[in-house]
């Protein structure tokens, strides 16, 4: 007959008990798991220097440029004194410097309504109608004309708008910069070129998050459970990350706690709101994280220490969904006033997970400590479905199995 080691059922339930106490309620988040920086703030990106305004693309100037820091994206609306026309065809003229900056592609868009868009507007204000798209194919040569782009038009504007999707190296540019734009009537560049020096000209960008963070103070430094390192957003109030396990399990957040950075109390986070979604990730890094359907789970104010690398008092979550992923965002700081960034040192999430694992021995889906007790139940009744290790007997070896499947997840 199948038998049960000496070892009493009391001492081992109280075993048992003290351990998955502690194990029940786990960090649901590690070092190395998928996490974006996001920042539901959003502002135009386009900002050029005063002597590279987009007038300079118009003035048929090799020696001068329109620049834009907002880099892709950016471009410029256009409204000639030629009057209203009808173009078929347009070049581009290469900048003095860096290759790298020039257009990869280029969209041109047409418009009869009244201007009225600002300077380094998003450039919406107006209907426009995309007359047409393309690559840039632009040389490597300094100060050069590019090829021509014909395309099939026949339609009259009185203002229009180029916009350069990408560049030709984006990640190596810091800017975009063009030193001439020609729109022609005809084909292959003949007719009339209706842009000249001194028509009015608009910068344009597009919208985007205000999130950004240097390189050594990326979002995952927040699960890194180090003090001397940190995530900073230069996006301040409103930015925040998203994140999910590497492992794809769903994990159910029951609480979080904080660790203050190593300097400027400031930029410390003064609320949080927390969100769920089960759909896949497509929000990309810096963005403004809306790009699945989030659920707000839980939200209030913090209070963090004012001493620096100090870990904050554990905050309960209302929350009893587990999501495959959570979105954190910080609406508020300490001195938003003050403050040129937000930052915090740690942010350790605890909860349990939606797992398929041997351990999970209620069948709910996910680990707990009605699966300890039902655990306990088996061992104390000399029930084999507590016998882990498959030995036909139920001792203390049986136990650590369980509980390190227990503990661990079931990974």
């Amino acid at each position: 007959m199948k038998q049960r080691s000496v070892m009493t059922t009391a001492v081992m339930m109280t075993a048992v008990a003290g351990l998955s106490a502690a194990s029940a309620s786990a960090q649901v988040f590690a070092f190395g798991d998928p996490i974006l920086a996001v920042d539901s703030d959003v502002s135009v990106a386009s900002n050029y220097p005063g002597g590279e305004a987009p007038g300079s693309a118009l003035d048929q100037n090799a020696g001068s440029k329109y620049l834009n820091f907002g880099k892709e994206g950016t471009g410029l609306i256009m409204t000639p004194s030629f009057g209203s026309s009808t173009v078929q065809s347009m070049r581009m003229t290469t900048a003095n410097d860096s290759p790298e900056r020039d257009p990869g592609s280029w969209e041109l868009y047409g418009t009869n309504d009244a201007i009225a868009s600002g300077d380094n507007s998003d450039g919406f204000a107006e209907n426009w109608t995309l007359i047409a798209t393309g690559d840039g194919n632009l040389p490597d040569d300094r100060q050069v004309e590019g090829p021509v782009y014909d395309f099939a038009n026949g339609n009259s504007y009185t203002s229009y708008k180029v916009l350069f999707p990408t560049l030709k190296n984006g990640p190596a540019a810091n800017s975009m910069q063009v030193a001439d734009i020609s729109l022609f009537t005809g084909s292959a560049g003949s007719g009339d070129q209706i842009l000249a020096s001194g028509d009015p000209a608009l910068a344009v960008g597009r919208l985007q998050s205000e999130s950004s963070y240097p390189g050594g103070e990326a979002p995952g430094f927040a699960l890194d459970d180090d003090s001397n390192s940190k995530y900073l957003n230069f996006g301040r109030a409103n930015t925040g990350f998203i994140v999910w396990r590497a492992d794809g399990q769903s994990p159910i957040i029951e609480s979080f706690r904080m660790t203050t950075a190593n300097d400027s109390p400031e930029r410390d986070p003064s609320s949080w709101e927390l969100y769920g979604t089960n759909d896949a990730i497509v929000s990309e890094d810096n963005s403004p994280g809306d790009g699945e359907n989030w659920t707000l789970v839980d939200s209030d104010i913090i209070d963090l220490p004012v001493d620096r690398q100090t870990m904050a008092p554990s905050v309960a979550v209302d929350n009893a969904t587990a999501y495959a992923a959570y979105k954190m965002v910080f609406p508020t700081l300490r001195d938003e006033g003050a403050a040129n960034s937000m930052q915090i040192a740690d942010i350790i999430f605890s909860g349990s997970c939606i797992v398929d694992c041997p351990a999970d021995l209620n069948t709910d889906d996910m680990l707990d400590f009605f699966d300890v007790q039902i655990f306990l139940g088996y061992f104390a009744a000399g029930d084999l479905r507590a016998d882990f290790i498959d030995d036909d007997v139920l001792d203390f070896a049986d136990v650590l199995q369980y509980l390190g499947l227990f503990s661990a997840g079931c990974p």
